[in-house]
Formats: C-alpha cells, sequence, structure tokens
C-alpha cells in the first residue's frame, strides 16, 4: 500500500476513535525536534511549506491535548510530504501519546486501537510495542501481552519492559523466564532494586517448589509436595472452588485466566514469603496458603480460601490499584469476620493512616490497622450494599485515585467521610 494512502488511513482512524483532551507533553521525554537540513528547505515549494503549518499546528494540539486532531493535521502533513520519514514519525509519536493517554484514563481497548495504528506504520517500534503490551495488561488480557513485550525487549534494552515480562512469566509459573528476563536488567543495572529484590523471591520459590506436583481445576493451576495427604489436598480445593464462586457472585467476577495456589509446608511458607508470623495466607499475583499434614478444621479452610481469593479477585478488577485497606477490609468481609464492637481508633484518623498501621512490621500496630479496615469496609456497605463498592472497584481499575472515585460513588469528599469516621470511632 503507498505510504500516502497508509498516513491517510492513519488519520481517518484518528478521527473514528475520539478523545478527551488534558494537557501532555512528549510522551516519556520524546520531544519533537526540527531537523535542520529539512526545515532549510521546508519553503522551497508550496507543498512543504503547507506541511510545515500544519506541523505546527499539531503540535499546538498535542501539547493541549486534543489528539484526534492534531494526529490529523500530523497525517496530513505527512501526505504533503511522503518522502519525509519525519513526518511519518510525527504521525506515530502522535498515536503514541494518545495511546498512553488513553490508559491513564482507563481505556486499554481504546489504547490497543491508537497503538495497532502506529504500528500499521512501523511494526518494529519499541515503544509501540511496548504501549501494546502494557494495554493488554489493562484489559486483564495478560497472555497478549507477551507477544508485543518480547519483540520490544528484543528490539531494545528498557528496564520496565523486562520486570514486566518477569511479572507475567513468575504469574503465569515459568520462573525460569523471569528469571531471564531479571539477569537481562541486573546484567545492565547491577543496582537495580526492584529486579534483585524480584530475582532473590523467585529464587526462593524455585528451591522451595522443587519437585511439586500440580492438580489443574476449573478456576485453579494447584502445586504441592507430594507428601501433603490426598484428601486434605481435595478438601482445600473443594474450598477454594466454593469461595471463587461465592466471591465471583458477590463481586460480579469472573477471571480470564486460572490462578494459581501454592500450598507450603508451614516453614517453607515462612521462608518464601517472610510475612508476619500470625498470616495465615497471601496472595502476591499467587495464593500461598501453609498446609499441615493433619486435617485443618473445615471452617478454618472455608475462611481462608475466600479471604486470599478475595484478594485475587479485588487486585484483578482493580488493575492491582486497591490500596492496602481496601484490599484488607473487604477480603476480611468477604471471608465472614465481624467487626469489633469497641473498636477505638488513633485520634486524626485517615485512610492513609490505616494504610500505614496495615502495612507496619510491628503486628500490634498492623493487626490494628486490619481491623480499623475492616470497620471501614462494613460501613461503606452500611451506605449503599456491595453495588457502590463494586463501582469504587471498577473506578480504582479505570485509573481513578480514592480521592476522586469516593465523592463520585458515595457523594462525599473523602475528608468528610474520614471526619465521620473519627467522630463514631471516638478517635
Amino acid at each position: 500500500m503507498p505510504p500516502t494512502r497508509n498516513l491517510r488511513l492513519l488519520v481517518l482512524g484518528a478521527l473514528l476513535l475520539g478523545a478527551a483532551a488534558l494537557t501532555l507533553g512528549w510522551r516519556e521525554g520524546r520531544r519533537y525536534e526540527r531537523g535542520g537540513a529539512e526545515r532549510a528547505i521546508a519553503f522551497a515549494s508550496l507543498r512543504a511549506r503547507e506541511a510545515q503549518a500544519l506541523t505546527e499546528e499539531a503540535i499546538h494540539l498535542y501539547a493541549a491535548g486534543q489528539f484526534p486532531r492534531a494526529c490529523e493535521k500530523f497525517g496530513l502533513a505527512a501526505a504533503d510530504e511522503p518522502a519525509s520519514s519525519a513526518r511519518r514519525q510525527d504521525v506515530i509519536r502522535c498515536f503514541e501519546g494518545w495511546g498512553w493517554h488513553a490508559l491513564r484514563e482507563g481505556r486499554p481497548d481504546e489504547a490497543t486501537l491508537l497503538f495497532g495504528q502506529g504500528l500499521s506504520e512501523t511494526p518494529d517500534d519499541p515503544a509501540l510495542l511496548k504501549g501494546l503490551g502494557v494495554a493488554a495488561v489493562h484489559a486483564g488480557r495478560p497472555d497478549d501481552a507477551f507477544a508485543p513485550l518480547e519483540r520490544a525487549a528484543q528490539a531494545e534494552y528498557d528496564p520496565e519492559v523486562r520486570l514486566l515480562l518477569a511479572h507475567l512469566h513468575d504469574r503465569r509459573d515459568d520462573p525460569a523466564q523471569a528469571v531471564v528476563n531479571l539477569r537481562a536488567v541486573l546484567e545492565r543495572e547491577p543496582t537495580n532494586a526492584a529486579a534483585r529484590r524480584m530475582l532473590d523471591k523467585i529464587e526462593r520459590e524455585w528451591r522451595a517448589e522443587a519437585g511439586f506436583r500440580r492438580e489443574v481445576t476449573p478456576r485453579f493451576v494447584v502445586k504441592y509436595r507430594d507428601t501433603l495427604d490426598a484428601e486434605v489436598r481435595r478438601e482445600i480445593i473443594a474450598h477454594l472452588e466454593a469461595a471463587a464462586a461465592r466471591v465471583g457472585r458477590t463481586l460480579a467476577y469472573a477471571p480470564l485466566q486460572r490462578t494459581t495456589v501454592v500450598l507450603y509446608e508451614h516453614h517453607e511458607f515462612r521462608d518464601v514469603t517472610r510475612v508476619h508470623a500470625w498470616a495465615t495466607g497471601l496472595f502476591d499475583g499467587k495464593i500461598r496458603l501453609p498446609v499441615s499434614r493433619a486435617r485443618p478444621p473445615a471452617q478454618e479452610l472455608e475462611r481462608l480460601a475466600r479471604h486470599e481469593y478475595a484478594h485475587a479477585a479485588i487486585h484483578d478488577l482493580t488493575r492491582g490499584r486497591a490500596p492496602r485497606w481496601l484490599h484488607e477490609g473487604l477480603a476480611q468481609v468477604l471471608e465472614g469476620a465481624a467487626s469489633d464492637p469497641m473498636l477505638q481508633t488513633p485520634a486524626g484518623l485517615t485512610l492513609a493512616g490505616v494504610e500505614a498501621l496495615a502495612a507496619d512490621s510491628d503486628p500490634v500496630r498492623a493487626r490494628a490497622g486490619y481491623d480499623i479496615a475492616l470497620w471501614i469496609v462494613r460501613d461503606l456497605l452500611d451506605r449503599g450494599g456491595i453495588e457502590p463498592l463494586r463501582e469504587l472497584l471498577a473506578r480504582l481499575g479505570a485509573g481513578e485515585t480514592v480521592a476522586e472515585a469516593i465523592p463520585r460513588v458515595y457523594g462525599l469528599r473523602l475528608t468528610e467521610l474520614e471526619s465521620q469516621w473519627r467522630r463514631v470511632l471516638g478517635g
């Protein structure tokens, strides 16, 4: 297809997709630069002058967040100078910036189309491939992210791409490929703390899980040591399946992938997770549970399965953006925990303070944070039931902050809610 026709199609795509306005600079530090030699001959013809004027107008529109019109103008300028690679790059970078804006606005499907528009002209552009992969993750289709991210990683070094691939491989239960990507980062950046932490974690898990067996169920991939009693394993899986059905109905959650569950002996669980001694389970992309050879009480298994599966659902519904207080408060509600009627809080209660308490390394303070989080989520449920809470999760998943989402869902500013909670709890 001739370059001019391609560019006209890009222009048409820009007009059809539409976008909200937001003042942005050039994506990730990419700035529009005029090539001196090219600009020296820009006034040699009428078409070149028109292209220059269109480009200048497009830059102003882009800076004002008017992406459809900006991409249209860049496309027209490129059509006026079809031999100019710089003009084509203007169009591609415009779609790239528009795509990242759509992602920040919580529209991953639109972002996918926009990155795809740019890739139709330059199929191996690493920035566009990265955007396409990130959009797939945000849309809840992580399997679709592997191909573009791997192509981006081959095209140029980008630690963010490598770390995201490591996370995706880890969640897919492919530690070998996760380690390959993390070591690629550490070869270039030996002091990269995020890569080092993740590599240490995955290698601990890899050692602990050597020789584990796997069982695949409709909703789970369950990993376990062959010394685990078969009846205990079957009971745990039955409770997990029941928890998934119940939590799924409550939160209107239908996962696109199976959730990985790892059943450890108690000492393995502590070594791998390094969580509080009182923690009875963990979700970190996988559900991790300590089990003994003796059969645990059925009620305890039911509670634990609901709690940890709730974390998996909340994580997916909010695209990993739920704060800890919401995670822990809602997970406790879904497991059936009761609020403490005598609960009192520190003076000056705020959600930021609850978040800090729940994440505290001191188990007493962390337990207090969990108790307050449970009370807060129950209060939110009392204000309207489960539907507003589902909406809150969806808004967080779309990229809104808690402070932005709370007034739209509950009709009160966050500071007003916090003030009400302080009065009721006596802080």
